[in-house]
């Protein structure tokens, strides 16, 4: 009933500003003739057929209130998108008006932060803020883990597990590639295969701090010394394999909950030291160790 009503009222102003802009293009075109019908009598003519559409439509004004207007041009608004099937539309036009207001106080700044949560935004990659709110849960959610966060394990035959709690304290980067596999790519005709030769032995590269009385580099030298002797003998893997365990994302056995471990037979390769009276730093050492035989496991 209230919404054939207001459909009327609008009809009804529309047609009286159809009326009124009628009745003053024919009063111009009257006008005009009587002037001589000469291009200035016509834009007189036209000039003064609009001041009168003006004056006629502000005394229409005048009667009917501006919040009546609005409320009618919103509300048959509303009725074309509800009838359009648009009823996200005509939502936000009953918002955009400030009338869910007047039904339920402070009702329009709770569908106002409800709007921006469903409005699409470029500032987030097209989505809207509840849908970034969701993807950056979900990231959350996955447990990332953190690069500083490692734990270092290192034990031998020659100087047993004694060195691994010094290693976890004073290593300070890591660095290897525990998976490498090579290969080559053969023609054939306009095409190439993939031929798969081998996996490649690891090398690792440790950095660590080092104490005054030198237990790093005395570690390293202990086992460099088992691999070749000063009498050009070489000795047993045995004897100075070294086992290394990288464990990811933790930091303790303790605090351990299923981090991804890489494990290794490791012998000394190269001891890189690096001294400078400039910098007043810690000083740093840097170990190279290279995987024994790929097909020996720990």
């Amino acid at each position: 009933m209230k919404a054939a009503l207001a459909g009327r009222v609008m009809g009804l102003f529309n047609s009286i500003s159809a009326g009124i802009g009628s009745q003053a293009n024919g009063f111009a075109g009257q006008v005009s003739s009587a002037l001589g019908g000469g291009r200035a009598a016509s834009a007189l003519a036209k000039a003064g057929a609009n001041m009168g559409a003006s004056a006629a439509m502000g005394l229409v004004n005048n009667i009917v209130p501006a919040g009546v207007q609005k409320a009618l041009n919103t509300g048959a608004s509303m009725l074309g998108d509800i009838q359009a099937g648009n009823f996200d539309g005509a939502a936000m036009r009953l918002l955009d008006g400030g009338y869910l207001d007047k039904l339920i106080p402070g009702a329009s700044g709770a569908a106002s932060q409800l709007a921006y949560w469903g409005t699409p935004t470029p500032l987030m990659g097209g989505v809207t803020p509840k849908e970034a709110q969701q993807i950056h849960d979900a990231l959350r959610g996955q447990g990332l883990a953190k690069k500083n966060l490692w734990m270092l394990e290192v034990s031998s035959q020659l100087m047993g597990k004694d060195a691994s709690k010094a290693f976890n304290i004073l290593a300070t980067e890591v660095d290897f590639a525990p998976m490498t596999i090579s290969g080559d790519k053969k023609k054939i005709g306009s095409a190439s295969a993939d031929c798969v030769q081998s996996s490649e032995p690891v090398e690792l590269r440790v950095t660590t701090m080092d104490t005054k009385d030198g237990f790093i580099k005395r570690w390293f030298q202990r086992h460099y010394d088992a691999v070749v002797s000063e009498d050009g003998t070489v000795g047993h893997p045995y004897s100075y394999a070294i086992k290394i365990k990288i464990v990811h994302a933790f930091i303790t056995d303790a605090s351990n909950r299923g981090g991804y471990d890489v494990m290794g037979l490791y012998r000394p390769a190269n001891l890189e030291i690096s001294l400078s009276r400039r910098e007043d730093a810690l000083h740093e050492v840097q170990m190279t160790f290279t995987q024994l035989d790929t097909f020996m496991r720990p």
